[in-house]
């Protein structure tokens, strides 16, 4: 074991010298703990370490991966101390800064880590499973670890990746350019790997199947078809309001399953990072757990499983990822009299409204409509209206509502 681990620790040293990288939104601060990386498959944990790892001299950086099959047969072994020996016989007089890939793959992880921790050792450690990660985290590294979450690239990161430069003139001058490349990314998402591919459905049914049945099947041992269904329905629901109840409703004549498995097909599908619900902005729990929303953290898995895709839809999701990146407080709003907001961030007094377009009379005035009942009851003074490529400023009944569109509204918060 000890000939793998010193071949792979060079292996790894000689290809993160040779990566060309692109800064990622997330700049991890410098902390005494444990830098805890999480998030979705392929969304740039192991690109955010390689970051990470120019902080260092070569030498020092001891990087694995545990999704290496070079490396399973560690589970095996009643210690884990042949890494840090290994890395011994190598660099003798060093000490290695450790990075650890996918850290669910090496069994009792957090007692391997919470030892290296108390040595001195400066630890950082990815992981694509939210349940296992953060039950642990809280468990056995309590206090000696910061978590970080990663989403899928930005609509600007995905830009440098298409190496398409932007300032704030381009808005005027690029216009055409960008809004292609936003069609892109609108359908087919921010994971790295997808936006680099020739072929981004198979890339994306790649990275989806992977998921599926590594994260989601294998690991809860659940029906294949049960939690495909679950997975159609959601699609189906995204940006609409919906109880346990009513989905179980609809699931029922289709597949024989209990009200408590759907229940925990939903509840599973955010372990990896697949899809997450937003609640009702209510200060009563019951109030707020009644309905639910959920979305999906990448574009590309409602398009992958969806007949045709649902621009309204696929506009709101995309909006959802973007204020996840920048909130963990994030709510819907229903008024006392019925009107719905798609977006609530109750700390900054931010609501926003998401409409493919207005030039239709009646969206127009129902969307609007739903965001003055919402600032009039939550005492906002202002608003957004987040469209496809519509733009103006309204003033109606005392209130202020931006109508932006999406993709500058995304550049706009990264070039201002």
């Amino acid at each position: 074991m000890e000939e793998v681990l010193k071949r792979i620790i060079l292996e790894n040293q000689e290809r993160i010298e040779h990566k060309k990288l692109i800064p990622r939104y997330l700049e991890l601060p410098e902390i005494e703990q444990i830098s805890i990386i999480t998030g979705l498959r392929r969304s740039g944990k192991t690109s955010l370490l390689f970051i990470e790892t120019d902080k260092y001299p070569k030498e020092d950086v001891l990087f694995l991966d545990f999704e290496d099959e070079r490396l399973v047969m560690l589970n095996s072994l009643s210690s884990y101390d042949c890494i840090i020996d290994s890395y011994k016989r190598l660099f003798e007089k060093r000490k290695p800064v450790l990075f650890f890939d996918e850290i669910q793959g090496l069994k009792n992880w957090y007692l391997y880590v919470k030892r290296l921790y108390s040595q001195g050792f400066k630890i950082y450690i990815t992981g694509s499973n939210s349940d296992l990660i953060t039950r642990d985290i809280s468990t056995y590294i309590s206090g000696r670890g910061v978590e970080f979450e990663i989403l899928p690239f930005s609509f600007f990161e995905y830009l440098q990746l298409k190496r398409l430069s932007f300032q704030n003139n381009d808005f005027f001058t690029k216009v055409p350019q960008i809004l292609n490349l936003f069609d892109d990314y609108l359908l087919y998402g921010g994971l790295p790997e997808v936006i680099r591919s020739d072929d981004k459905m198979l890339s994306i049914r790649s990275i989806f199947d992977l998921l599926f049945y590594k994260d989601l099947i294998a690991r809860f041992k659940c029906s294949e078809y049960g939690v495909k269904l679950v997975i159609s329905k959601l699609v189906e629901n995204v940006g609409k309001t919906f109880s346990l109840n009513k989905l179980h409703n609809k699931l029922k004549p289709l597949y024989n399953i209990s009200k408590p498995t759907t229940i925990q097909y939903v509840n599973i599908l955010e372990k990896p990072y697949l899809v997450q619900a937003i609640f009702q902005y209510r200060k009563s729990f019951v109030q707020r757990e009644r309905e639910r929303k959920v979305y999906f953290m990448d574009n590309s898995f409602i398009t992958l499983n969806s007949v045709e895709p649902d621009l309204g839809k696929l506009l709101e999701n995309l909006v959802f990822i973007e204020l996840r990146r920048e909130h963990k407080e994030l709510y819907y709003h229903k008024t006392t009299k019925g009107f719905e907001t798609d977006f609530v961030v109750p700390k900054e007094k931010k609501v926003f409204q998401i409409s493919y377009s207005l030039k239709d009379v009646e969206t127009r005035e129902r969307e609007v409509r739903a965001l003055i009942s919402t600032m009039k009851e939550l005492d906002f003074s202002h608003g957004t209206i987040l469209t496809y490529n519509e733009e103006e400023m309204l003033i109606e009944s005392g209130f202020d509502i931006n109508v932006i569109p999406v993709w500058k509204w995304l550049l706009k918060k990264t070039v201002a």
